[in-house]
């Protein structure tokens, strides 16, 4: 099973499951702002994010939002074989199987929210051809991400290729709607520009029939983030500007409880943040595919 599904109201948030990888260098490696014996001390505690000799089992995630207005796909996975991800994840994502097994078709997608411009978030913007893989569909980034790719230096091959491959293509169709600050995106959802992982990580916002749901995209990469905000990660652009977003969303998680927390890379889907002895906890719930 790739899909787990729960209900927020009247909307239906499906977690796709693009992929889960066990990638060469060490979880200390992903991780330089926590401290080394911690971290691998929680392989204890969240086994199914380590892999062989305390290397990073990722997983990857897409998510399907179901609203009374429409269908919205936030994030796209790593792609297909001629994404760029392909160059560190092993295989090609399984969005496609995913949306397939959620009874969804490409064509029903209204709206693309990018999260952010990593490439295993907007690998599957487009098909092996070059074109807007959802054709039906508005993409939604942060400015302040375009233009990081747009505005790219030469020699930075990553960003560039990912502008070249991923995003401009998008702003080449006429299909892509960058927007600054928070967004809303109908009744109940709304983006929240979420800084520091990029300069514009946002994240969704799902609030419908007294129940709320945070699509946190990279926010928290590892459990122990939760209690340890300060704990960067490698690919955090700003370190402290994504501390402070993990602390500024925590607060508000922490006074509302019953929120449930949808992360992209954590082994489980869906889960809320308690307050337990050693400080905030990441408890999933059940449905985890």
């Amino acid at each position: 099973m790739t899909i787990a599904t729960r209900q927020v109201g009247s909307v239906e948030v499906v977690a796709l499951l693009d992929g889960r990888a066990v990638l060469e260098d060490a979880i200390t490696d992903a991780f330089p702002g926590a401290p080394v014996e911690e971290l691998i001390a929680a392989k204890t505690s969240h086994p199914d994010l380590y892999g062989p000799g305390d290397t990073w089992r990722i997983f990857t995630r897409a998510w399907l939002v179901r609203h009374p207005g429409g269908v919205l796909l936030f994030d796209t996975g790593v792609g297909g074989a001629s994404s760029p991800s392909m160059e560190w994840f092993p295989e090609p994502g399984r969005l496609p199987d995913a949306l397939a097994e959620a009874g969804v078709s490409a064509e029903e997608i209204e709206t693309v929210a990018i999260s952010h411009v990593h490439d295993d978030h907007v690998g599957g913007t487009v098909n092996d051809a070059g074109k807007p893989a959802f054709v039906n569909a508005r993409y939604v980034l942060q400015a302040a991400d375009r233009n990081l790719l747009r505005d790219a230096p030469p020699d930075d091959e990553e960003d560039r290729v990912v502008w070249d491959r991923l995003v401009h293509p998008l702003e080449d169709a006429g299909v892509l709607d960058v927007v600054e600050g928070d967004v809303p995106l109908g009744p109940g959802l709304e983006l929240h520009l979420a800084s520091g992982h990029t300069p514009g990580h946002q994240v969704l916002r799902i609030s419908a029939g007294g129940e709320a749901m945070l699509l946190c995209a990279d926010t928290w990469n590892h459990p122990l983030q939760f209690a340890n905000p300060d704990w960067h990660s490698g690919p955090d652009r700003d370190p402290a500007a994504a501390a402070a977003t993990r602390r500024v969303l925590l607060k508000e998680l922490l006074a509302a409880p019953r929120t449930v927390i949808a992360p992209t890379h954590l082994a489980e889907p869906f889960g809320r943040v308690e307050t337990g002895e050693d400080g905030p906890a990441w408890v999933p719930l059940d449905g985890a595919p």
